[in-house]
């Protein structure tokens, strides 16, 4: 009876795991910062444009994504369209801090999956300078390196002037390792009055707020079968 009790306690463990990670119907979630953000609450409004804004709240946290059209498609953030846009409210703590893609005309980006060439002779660092052939200047990245080749990035300063396309080089080693900068969202499906997709984006402190961070990064979002209110 002893040994069968410690299984029965490890069964109910991984069951609850497996409940934690599971996505909902409908459902919103993403990796803020590694640290998984799940909507307890997810409404999408669609407008006489066709424009789409999904509003999804947390305990202590507000996420509101507008895409200017609910057709299947990608859609760049902070980009010319204006009706692209992300908003994220934190208030932990009773501390309120706002970030968005719309702190100026200046895309805030992200970092697509894929390291483009990993180069050689390169270490980790938390700011590496790059470069770029297009307009955008000051990109400050954290790089992680595994004998010499990048393997992931991150950006920690997003600087200005870059547009989703970009290829930027990271300084450094033997100047070869380069990434894509990437901040988009997908809808991959819209039928029968509910919407689907994937999203992933860089928001940025848009007052300075000294007690958040200069960037927040969301990674592997997803939002589905969300039903469509019309306004």
């Amino acid at each position: 009876m002893k040994k069968i009790l410690p299984i029965i306690a490890l069964f109910m463990l991984l069951s609850a795991c497996q409940d934690e990670v599971k996505f909902n119907d409908p459902g919103f979630q993403a990796f803020r910062d590694d640290v998984l953000f799940r909507a307890i609450q997810v409404t999408a409004f669609k407008s006489s444009t066709g424009a789409v804004r999904i509003e999804a709240l947390a305990q202590d946290e507000e996420f509101v994504l507008n895409i200017s059209n609910s057709t299947v498609g990608t859609y760049y953030m902070a980009s010319t369209n204006v009706n692209n846009w992300a908003t994220y409210t934190s208030s932990f703590d009773d501390v309120v801090i706002d970030y968005s893609t719309r702190q100026s005309f200046e895309p805030i980006t992200t970092i697509a999956n894929a390291i483009l060439t990993g180069g050689t002779g390169y270490t980790s660092s938390n700011a590496v300078a790059t470069t770029n052939t297009g307009n955008g200047s000051g990109m400050v990245v954290k790089t992680t390196a595994v004998d010499g080749v990048i393997t992931s990035v991150k950006i920690v300063n997003a600087g200005v002037k870059y547009k989703s396309g970009d290829i930027i080089t990271i300084n450094g080693g033997d100047g070869n390792a380069k990434f894509r900068v990437l901040s988009e969202v997908k809808i991959t499906k819209s039928e029968d009055g509910m919407i689907s997709g994937e999203f992933r984006l860089n928001l940025q402190n848009i007052y300075d707020n000294p007690a958040g961070q200069e960037l927040v990064n969301f990674q592997n979002g997803a939002f589905y079968n969300i039903p469509l209110v019309q306004e």
